[in-house]
C-alpha cells in the first residue's frame, strides 16, 4: 500500500498548530511495525527531509516541489502543476485544507476547525467567503475527514452536515516519551519573578489584548510576570508588548527553550475566542502545571477539571482567573493525570492508521 502525505502547505520549519498534530502522529510510528505500506512525502524543497522525523522502521520517499511560500502561489500550484509531481498511491492525505482535488485515489484530510463559518470576526468578508467555499469543496471531494476534538466534530456536522461514517476524531496528544536534552547554546531568560506562560501565534483570535489587560489588572497586587512566546507579524503589537512592565515577549522559540519555560512556569494561559483544540495547556500538564483558558470552543474539553475557565471577553473575569489558578492550584493539579489519559497517543495514532488503511502491530 502506498500512502501519500501532502505537506506542501508547510512553508518553513517554524511551525505549530495544525502541523504539530500530524508531526506527533508520524513520530508515533516508531512504536509500530508497519507492514506492507510505503510513504511518499510531498514538501517544499527548502524543508529538509530530516525535519519530518520519520522513524527508521518506515519506508519513505520524499518528493520536492518548488519553494512556494504560503498563500495564492501555493494554492494555484496545488491545483495545476502539482499533478506532474504526483506518484501513484492508494490513499492521499493532507494535514490541513490543502489537496489536489482531482487526484484519482482515496482522499482524506484533517479539518481542524470551521471558524470561517462560525466566527464573523476572525477573517475579512472576502477571505471568509473564500474559506467557506473551499472548505465545502474539500469536504465534498474527500472520502473521509479527520478532526481533532469533539467540539470541532460537532461544529463540522452543524455547518457542513457531514455524516457520521465520513468523519472521525483523532485527538491532539503529547508524545509518550519526553526528551531531556540540554542545549548549552540556548539562553533562557531568568528572572526572580514567577511567571505565567502563553505559547502560540499572536493572532487576533488568540485574544492577546484581553490576556494582557486581565493580567495587568491581576498583577496590580502581585509580583508576577507574563511571558509570551510565538510568532508575530504585527510590529506595532510587538512594540506595545515590549513597552509594558512585567510582560516579556520572547518571539519564536525552539523546543528546548519551550520545555524549560513550561517546566518553570506557574500556569499556561490560553484565552482564545476560538480554538480547534489548543495544545499548549496539555504541554503544561506534562509538567504538572494547571491552565487558565477561555470558556469557549474546545478549551473546556481540553483542560477539563485541571484548568480555570473564564469569559475571554471580560477583563475582570480574566483577572479573577489568574487569582483562581493560584488559589486552587493543588486541586487543579490533582486532575491533570486523568485529563492526559483522555488524549491517549496510541489511540489517536491507531485511529489515524485505521482510517488510512495502514496495517500495523504495536511493538
Amino acid at each position: 500500500m502506498i500512502v501519500a502525505l501532502n505537506f506542501i502547505a508547510l512553508p518553513d520549519t517554524q511551525t505549530a498548530g495544525a502541523y504539530r498534530y500530524i508531526a506527533n502522529i508520524l513520530e508515533m510510528l516508531q512504536f509500530y511495525a508497519i507492514s506492507g505500506s510505503r510513504f511518499i512525502i510531498y514538501k517544499q524543497k527548502q524543508i529538509p527531509d530530516s525535519f519530518f522525523k520519520m522513524p527508521s522502521n518506515v519506508d519513505v520517499q520524499y518528493v520536492d516541489v518548488p519553494t512556494l511560500g504560503r498563500g495564492i502561489k501555493r494554492i494555484l500550484f496545488e491545483q495545476t502543476i502539482f499533478y506532474k509531481y504526483l506518484l501513484k498511491c492508494d490513499v492521499f492525505y493532507s494535514y490541513c485544507t490543502s489537496m489536489p482535488l482531482f487526484v484519482r485515489t482515496q482522499k482524506i484530510f484533517t479539518l481542524h476547525d470551521v471558524y470561517c463559518f462560525s466566527d464573523n470576526h476572525r477573517h475579512s468578508l472576502l477571505k471568509r467567503i473564500y474559506l467557506q467555499w473551499t472548505t465545502r469543496l474539500y469536504v465534498h471531494c474527500a472520502d473521509h475527514i479527520l478532526t481533532v476534538s469533539q467540539f470541532s466534530l460537532s461544529e463540522i456536522q452543524k455547518y457542513l452536515h457531514v455524516p457520521d461514517d465520513r468523519i472521525s476524531i483523532t485527538y491532539n496528544f503529547l508524545l509518550p516519551s519526553l526528551p531531556h536534552k540540554e542545549n548549552t547554546h540556548v539562553q533562557v531568560v531568568k528572572n526572580m519573578k514567577p511567571y505565567f506562560l502563553f505559547v502560540g501565534s499572536l493572532l487576533p483570535h488568540k485574544n492577546i489584548k484581553g490576556m494582557i489587560d486581565g493580567f495587568i489588572a491581576f498583577n496590580t497586587e502581585h509580583q508576577y510576570e507574563l511571558r509570551i512566546v510565538g510568532q508575530c507579524a504585527d510590529e506595532s503589537l510587538i512594540a506595545d508588548l515590549q513597552s509594558k512592565t512585567d510582560i516579556l515577549y520572547m518571539g519564536f522559540q525552539r523546543d528546548e527553550v519551550l520545555n524549560d519555560l513550561y517546566k518553570n512556569c506557574v500556569s499556561v494561559v490560553l484565552l482564545s475566542f476560538c480554538e480547534g483544540f489548543g495544545i499548549p495547556p496539555m504541554e503544561g500538564f506534562r509538567y504538572s502545571k494547571p491552565a487558565l483558558v477561555a470558556d469557549k470552543a474546545s478549551l473546556p474539553e481540553v483542560v477539563g477539571e485541571a484548568g480555570i475557565k473564564v469569559d475571554p471577553y471580560d477583563v475582570q473575569s480574566i483577572a479573577r482567573g489568574f487569582q483562581q489558578v493560584l488559589d486552587k492550584s493543588t486541586e487543579l493539579i490533582r486532575h491533570i493525570p486523568q485529563q492526559l489519559r483522555k488524549f491517549d497517543p496510541f489511540a489517536s495514532c491507531e485511529k489515524f492508521m485505521d482510517v488510512l488503511g495502514i496495517k500495523y502491530q504495536r511493538l
